[in-house]
């Protein structure tokens, strides 16, 4: 059985250090397109501080995998305080690009909403785990456990950044309906979410204008919402096999981020792009082997978690890219330009390959430890 999980787990790194290395070529591509030229920048800058957030990252996942999943059970609590403390605190620092996102630490700007995916994870897979009994009931079961998630929420919406508060918010249901909450509890959820989705739209034209930009691209293509049509320019332009490596000239703004996808279309084509997206489902297939096979309540929670924040993640990247969707601002897990994300997306991975430990390896399980007795 140890021989199983070392498979799994060296197939989850193998996947995760695969697409994060295509990532790094995708970036360095990404800084020489011709949008990014006309910045006078340096082209392999990007690509330097994503190569040193790569190896932050690796030491990143090497603690999470070799850590005991079930330490972060006993200090769920106390890490989701220290999110939401972490969360008001951005709005001490100035705005950038009408936002306030990042916390700037030692010359590096880091985005706490990006390390609450992890916590959000952790504390909910907790929380659900003591109360699976409980889920029955709409007060004890869902309420009260969400009021720490709800203020999380509230903060990262008035940074602004609506598509992290949305995308967020569907990790929280996933975790949930898992753990066996009731369909009908939904009903009440879903409800507050239209309000605040309709609310958020009329009152932040810039929303709107993103929804008609999704419907209508070709008659936005001279405006400052023409990123989805460029995108699919560059689709148009990579065909099946893409131009090469360092050929795209789409001028996609936040091609090295956001709408990186899009220069791999173009640069790579779309049998490469196919096989990257079957190398995602190939790892979203895995980390929910290991959720289901897990029969450690919260353990099987986490690696649910886990696997549908870097599932979904990548889903609502390429959706938008593709003209799928309205555009959301999400970047693609391993591969987007940012050392908030790509650090996060690599803990996420070493939280899977702690919890697959128990999942294969009969000899290794443990009972849960808690720190506190169930009330």
């Amino acid at each position: 059985m140890r021989k199983t999980s070392s498979f799994v787990n060296g197939t989850l790194l193998a996947l995760t250090v695969g697409l994060i290395l295509l990532g790094v070529i995708m970036v360095l591509s990404s800084s020489q397109s011709a949008f990014s030229k006309s910045l006078d920048s340096n082209v392999y800058e990007n690509m330097g501080k994503q190569l040193i957030w790569f190896s932050v990252g690796l030491a990143a996942l090497r603690f999470f995998s070799s850590t005991d999943y079930n330490v972060w059970e006993r200090y769920s609590r106390p890490l989701m305080l220290l999110t939401v403390l972490l969360l008001g605190l951005v709005f001490l620092f100035p705005e950038v690009n009408g936002a306030r996102r990042w916390i700037p630490i030692a010359g590096q700007k880091i985005q706490p909403s990006e390390f609450a995916k992890i916590t959000i994870v952790i504390y909910l897979s907790s929380v659900w785990a003591d109360r699976r009994d409980r889920l029955q009931s709409f007060v004890n079961g869902v309420l009260y456990p969400m009021l720490f998630v709800g203020i999380a929420l509230a903060l990262i919406l008035l940074e602004p950044a609506h598509s992290t508060t949305f995308f967020i918010g569907l990790i929280a249901l996933t975790i949930w309906f898992v753990a066996g909450g009731r369909l009908l509890h939904l009903a009440p959820v879903f409800g507050a979410m239209t309000i605040v989705i309709v609310a958020a739209i009329y009152t932040k034209p810039a929303l709107f204008k993103r929804i008609l930009a999704f419907l209508h691209p070709e008659e936005h293509k001279s405006d400052k919402y023409y990123q989805v049509w460029q995108s699919l320019i560059g689709f148009a332009h990579g065909g099946l096999w893409g131009k090469g490596l360092g050929e795209g000239n789409v001028q996609t703004p936040f091609s090295e981020t956001d709408f990186i996808f899009s220069t791999m279309g173009e640069e790579l084509g779309f049998i490469k792009c196919s096989l990257v997206l079957v190398a995602f489902l190939l790892l979203i297939w895995i980390g929910y082997a290991i959720a289901i096979r897990c029969r450690n309540p919260f353990g099987s929670l986490l690696a649910a978690g886990c696997t549908t924040a870097i599932g979904v993640q990548a889903a609502l990247n390429v959706a938008v890219v593709t003209g799928s969707i309205p555009t959301t601002g999400i970047a693609l897990p391993f591969f987007s330009y940012g050392g908030s994300s790509l650090l996060v997306s690599m803990s996420l991975v070493g939280l899977l390959m702690s919890v697959a430990k128990d999942a294969f390896d009969e000899e290794l399980e443990q009972p849960r430890r808690r720190a506190r007795a169930v009330a």
